[in-house]
């Protein structure tokens, strides 16, 4: 199991250096749009569904 994480820890590491410019601002701001967009989902599905 350990031979399988350690290179995809290495990928995470070389992605997170590469993506090092850019703002946490915009990872912070495209996580909240996420959660808005889930929350959005779920009251627009569960209208007219009564829940037991």
């Amino acid at each position: 199991m350990f031979t399988l994480l350690v290179p995809q820890l290495a990928a995470v590491e070389e992605a997170a250096v590469d993506a090092s410019h850019i703002s946490k601002w915009w990872f912070g701001g495209f996580a909240l749009f996420v959660l808005v967009l889930l929350l959005l989902v779920t009251v627009i599905m569960g209208k007219g569904r009564p829940h037991s």
